[in-house]
């Protein structure tokens, strides 16, 4: 089968159920498994539960700890710095969040950056977070170095994460999630086990030449930053704020976790929540949101375009039919899931058995 509609809960139920086989506790599985599957709602595959089969290849390799908890190592009363201590990277940063947003609360804004941090999954979700509490949430990550840069000829540095998400009012939060990459790594790496081809210019193979093919990537190819020179420093900067500021490891000392699962990544995250009712009334902000987001939406279109999007407005309108209708899993989840179950010996566990 090419894809599979399944729905929500059936699809969380099974992911938690893999998680806790794995060896996680029930409420760290349970958060897991509402990121992962968050993802794959708005349409962002390559963040979604097809990462779990490597997630839990690397609990049963000693890389990461399923039962880790996260650590506040220095704090001030609008801000912490905290050891995720190689736990679930999508729990030890919903946890991390969760503060950020309480300090936020009491200071009217909140920074909160982790060390020791394992993959994270898709950064909108914890700016969304925020962004349900009438904050202005901002989420990045460095990761292990898969991106080149201007100049260079490899791999120099990743190509960090960076999500920022803005409440409205009767319309939906702006959100903007992207990688610092022309494509993220990992559409590159569903392409591959799609059998299919990528388009000129997410790509460049080991000797910096463009490819079109996705196995470049695995043979020491590069990443190629948006914008040239823009998105480099995009990347820097949270090379800077993530890495160098929490006290994880930066650029080449980040371990790959789609590769290595006997050592923990010691990726860096850090979250920024801005309590908007703190610097103006809650209801003038959202007023003018609302006013901001239709002004754009009725600009004058192009010939041709039906529609003005904002961002995020897609992957929401995906996110509620997947509520209703179910989620469309592609061939690259479906087999990974089939492969946890039967890495797990769960094999009747199997959503679409």
């Amino acid at each position: 089968m090419s894809t599979l509609t399944v729905n929500v809960e059936r699809l969380t139920d099974f992911c938690i159920k893999m998680l806790e086989r794995a060896g996680l506790g029930s409420e760290d599985a349970r958060i897991a498994s509402k990121v992962l599957v968050a993802a794959d709602m708005r349409g962002v595959s390559s963040h979604g539960t097809v990462a779990l089969r490597t997630y839990v290849k690397q609990i049963r390799g000693g890389g990461m700890n399923p039962k880790a908890n996260i650590e506040i190592v220095r704090e001030g009363p609008a801000w912490a710095i905290v050891d995720g201590n190689a736990g679930m990277g999508v729990v030890t940063a919903y946890k991390a969040t969760k503060i950020a947003i309480e300090k936020a609360k009491k200071c009217g804004i909140g920074i909160v950056g982790v060390r020791n941090g394992m993959h994270f999954g898709a950064a909108a979700y914890y700016a969304m977070m925020m962004a349900e509490e009438d904050m202005i949430g901002l989420a990045m990550s460095n990761v292990d170095i898969n991106m080149t840069v201007t100049g260079a000829a490899g791999r120099v540095i990743g190509n960090n994460p960076f999500a920022y998400a803005a409440p409205a009012g009767e319309e939906k939060p702006i959100v903007l999630d992207i990688a610092m990459s022309v494509a993220a790594g990992g559409k590159i790496n569903v392409a591959r086990e799609e059998g299919k081809s990528i388009p000129e210019g997410w790509l460049v193979d080991a000797a910096g030449n463009p490819t079109t093919d996705p196995w470049e990537f695995l043979r020491g190819g590069a990443l190629v930053p948006f914008a040239g020179h823009k998105g480099y420093g995009l990347a820097l900067m949270v090379e800077i704020l993530a890495g160098v500021m929490t006290g994880a490891a930066v650029t080449k000392d980040i371990g790959c976790w789609v590769r290595d699962f006997e050592h923990p990544c010691n990726e860096g995250f850090t979250f920024i929540a801005i309590d908007v009712g703190a610097l103006m009334p809650i209801h003038d902000y959202k007023a003018r949101m609302d006013a901001l987001i239709r002004q754009i939406r009725n600009s004058p279109k192009a010939e041709g375009v039906e529609r003005i999007y904002l961002p995020g407005e897609m992957e929401h309108e995906r996110e509620e039919k997947a509520k209703v209708h179910g989620i469309v899993l592609g061939e690259a989840t479906l087999s990974s899931l089939k492969g946890l179950a039967m890495d797990l010996g769960l094999e009747d566990e199997l959503i679409w058995g």
